[in-house]
């Protein structure tokens, strides 16, 4: 099945927004564009996605998700390098990171137990296998178990650690980055999106940042989801600074969810 003609011939900047105003809701009329999803900067990766799920959605009809990002991590993979990917959920970003170089990889951390199994199975039907190592466990400060909130059954990005709020609906195991990728790998890219959570994930890559080792961060601060954690929404940014990184923000600083993008002090954004 084609993506609809008009989400082809407007401009990229504006095909998320048409997506969410035209086609969001009619995801039953187009179900097997999820069944085989081509990636619009990468085509020849196909994913198999979740019909109703809005990253699932843009991506269907789109063929990307999350524009700007996207486009950096195009650039990035054709150079070749390493790829951390904290939040994978179903491997859009780590499968994009290894299509751009047969050498690249990645390593992919996704906690969620409903979406797992896709996340494997899109590593897979791609060949991806001998390039992305998967742990399917959460990033956190410290090593353990926490409760985790698998958030709607249809939506494949908005469960994450459990808060006071709402009830613990399983709970997950956690690990430290740093202690289960190589401390002597040099890491290209660093991608953290976890609903909130994002800093501990930060703290928890410690000893890498402080090698400086890590040439790039993306996160994200979600303040809505931190403020219900109890984290400090500037905590991501004040602990990388305080690790001779510069955080720079990719939309306004005000807005209730703000990308970042990290470099070293004494680098230029290339």
């Amino acid at each position: 099945m084609n993506r609809p003609l008009f989400l082809k011939i407007i401009p990229e900047r504006f095909r998320t927004s048409a997506y969410f105003r035209l086609y969001s809701a009619r995801h039953l009329n187009y179900a097997k564009l999820y069944e085989n999803a081509l990636l619009s900067y990468a085509p020849d990766v196909h994913l198999k996605l979740m019909p109703g799920d809005l990253i699932s959605g843009q991506i269907a009809f789109t063929g990307f998700y999350e524009l700007a990002l996207t486009r950096r991590i195009t650039k990035l993979a054709q150079k070749g390098g390493t790829m951390i990917d904290i939040g994978a959920n179903l491997g859009y970003f780590s499968c994009l990171w290894v299509s751009g170089n047969e050498k690249n990889k990645c390593f992919a951390f996704e906690a969620s137990p409903k979406i797992v199994d896709l996340l494997k199975n899109n590593i897979k039907i791609n060949g991806f296998s001998d390039q992305i190592t998967l742990f399917p466990v959460a990033a956190g400060y410290e090593s353990g178990r926490l409760g985790f909130d698998i958030g709607p059954e249809n939506q494949s990005g908005w469960g994450g650690f459990a808060n006071a709020a709402k009830p613990i609906t399983t709970q997950v195991d956690v690990v430290r980055v740093d202690q289960v990728v190589p401390s002597d790998l040099v890491i290209d890219l660093l991608k953290v999106d976890i609903e909130g959570a994002d800093s501990w994930a930060l703290m928890g890559c410690e000893n890498l940042l402080k090698k400086h080792t890590v040439k790039e961060i993306w996160y994200e601060q979600n303040k809505p989801r931190m403020r219900l954690l109890g984290i400090s929404v500037d905590e991501g940014k004040d602990f990388l600074k305080s690790l001779g990184y510069e955080p720079i923000p990719q939309n306004n600083p005000s807005d209730k969810i703000v990308e970042w993008c990290a470099i070293l002090n004494d680098k230029q954004f290339p």
